[in-house]
């Protein structure tokens, strides 16, 4: 049985997770093994369920408890040699400021992926796929010496994820034309990395799978977003488009069901419904704790708003338009969102950190039914174009050919 890991840091409710979850979960009806490996924490309370053949793996765990496998041992061994003949030629490289900070680096690089050397080095005839290009580099340190194959998977704005400073945005580029083949989310990625990658795919997210239909009838007077509570969503943007809109349509609200994943991620929704509270707007701005059925609750919303000034593909904004609600988004960094909205036609697109765009774009969409009826329709085809099981197959003709 052919056999994948997926790569990732937190496995919690967000974008990631549920992406490789869905992807494996796909891969293992066709007869693959599929480990979804977790370099930082696992919680308890994840929104959705794995085929029998995925497997969620603690890599702090598995290395507790196969230090002492012989593989790993002898990798182990392999490694200190080879970190202990590369600090003997900084003695030399110290007259040769490239040729050091190259060395500097590779010494870096693998002791940084001690833990990934040791899941690989017991697991070398896998195929990996790492989500960002952080996991990326410890996976392709990880595996020095060991014959795996590795696919990177694009999860962001790659403008964002990868250094301004240009020596360390080259390394990684040229550490990243290794891998042995890359799939993308859009074509904005694409154009990122042209000239560096030669081996490269461009797929969009899926819809997720049991999804509730659009809805038909009278829509409520709600604005609606779910998504995770971070920085790059700009939630700030959508509080303050909404209370200018609020003006002119005083009879709706905005619910925001937030997700948070890291530790900062509860201080900035703090800041958010503190932002909230000094507008005197509780009464019609709220938000709200993450849940599983939030497409079933939010399906008859009059629209979702998204403020993202970058994402890779929002996962939310897919299944939105997959559930028919008419939608409002940034057009932000990373180009998920003309990717899959044509404006005035599935959607609309505003510029990205453009208060009043937003705004105006929210009263256009709730004033003139038929362009609310129109987004509706046209973007719930996603659910044919876009579904898991075309977009899984596709990741298993780009995986066969990688390698």
């Amino acid at each position: 049985m052919k056999h994948i890991v997926f790569v990732v840091g937190n496995y919690k409710n967000g974008g990631v997770p549920m992406r490789s979850t869905n992807l494996a979960n796909e891969f293992a009806e066709t007869g693959y093994h599929c480990t979804i490996l977790v370099t930082k924490d696992i919680a308890g309370n994840v929104f959705f369920d794995c085929h029998k053949n995925v497997s969620i793996v603690s890599l702090r765990e598995y290395v507790k408890a196969h230090s002492n496998d012989t593989a790993v041992s002898e990798n182990n061994k392999k490694r200190s040699r080879r970190i202990k003949l590369l600090k003997y030629l900084r003695y030399v490289s110290k007259a040769i400021p490239a040729w050091d900070e190259k060395l500097r680096n590779e010494i870096r690089g693998l002791r940084r992926s001690e833990n990934l050397s040791a899941f690989i080095a017991n697991n070398p005839d896998c195929i990996y796929i790492p989500f960002g290009i952080s996991y990326f580099e410890s996976v392709f340190y990880g595996a020095k010496g060991i014959n795996a194959k590795i696919i990177y998977a694009e999860r962001n704005a790659p403008e964002i994820d990868f250094p301004k400073e240009k020596t360390e945005k080259k390394r990684l580029l040229k550490l990243l034309s290794k891998a042995d083949g890359a799939v993308l989310q859009t074509n904005d990625e694409l154009a990122f990395f042209e000239g560096y990658l030669n081996n490269t795919v461009v797929i969009n997210n899926p819809v997720k799978a049991n999804l509730p239909g659009p809805f038909k009838g009278e829509r409520r007077k709600v604005v609606v977003n779910f998504c995770r509570i971070a920085e790059q969503k700009n939630l700030p943007l959508m509080i303050n488009a909404f209370m200018k809109f609020h003006q002119t349509h005083p009879g709706y609200s905005l619910e925001i069901y937030g997700n948070t994943v890291e530790e900062n991620e509860e201080d900035l929704k703090k800041s958010y419904l503190e932002m909230i509270s000094s507008l005197n707007a509780e009464e019609y701005i709220k938000i709200l704790p993450p849940r599983a059925d939030v497409h079933s609750v939010v399906r008859d919303c009059a629209m979702f708003v998204s403020s993202s000034d970058f994402e890779g593909l929002s996962n939310s904004m897919v299944e939105a338009m997959a559930i028919g609600l008419p939608c409002v988004c940034t057009d932000c960094l990373g180009g998920g969102a003309r990717e899959m909205i044509t404006d005035g036609e599935n959607g609309l697109l505003v510029p990205v950190k453009d208060a009043d765009a937003l705004t105006h774009a929210m009263c256009r969409m709730a004033d003139n039914k038929d362009l609310s009826q129109k987004c509706s329709e046209n973007a719930a085809k996603v659910r044919e174009t876009h579904n898991v099981e075309s977009v899984a197959e596709k990741w298993l003709e780009a995986t066969e050919k990688f390698i």
